[in-house]
Parts: C-alpha cells; sequence; structure tokens
C-alpha cells in the first residue's frame, strides 16, 4: 500500500511555511549585515569602497 498523496492545501501550507522561513533567515542576515556594517570605521568602510551614508542604501537595495 502506498502513502496517500499530500493534499493541495498541505502543499500549499507546506510551501507558506517554507518562505516564511526563508525570509526570517534573509531578515536575520540582513540584521547582522547591518550590525556588522555599522560596527565599522570609516577607514574599513572606505577600503571596501563604502561611504557610510551608503550603508542604509547597500542593506536595503540587498534585502530582499
Amino acid at each position: 500500500m502506498t502513502a496517500p498523496k499530500p493534499s493541495t492545501f498541505h502543499q500549499r501550507l507546506m510551501h507558506a511555511l517554507h518562505d516564511w522561513r526563508r525570509r526570517a533567515a534573509q531578515r536575520r542576515r540582513s540584521r547582522a549585515d547591518s550590525r556588522h556594517l555599522t560596527g565599522m570605521s570609516d577607514h574599513e568602510l572606505r577600503d571596501l569602497g563604502i561611504g557610510r551614508s551608503e550603508v542604509r542604501e547597500l542593506i536595503d537595495r540587498n534585502r530582499y
């Protein structure tokens, strides 16, 4: 006997949960990146070719 196929509702629910976990992980990475970049000195940021005023834009642009 084979296992029953998952229902469409079940598939949609699993997909929604997967998307939620992926977005939550992206938000955590974004916050960590933001903390890291804002904690860097102006000299370190210049070494990366980033100005302090560009940090927020970079984080927002690469958020999702």
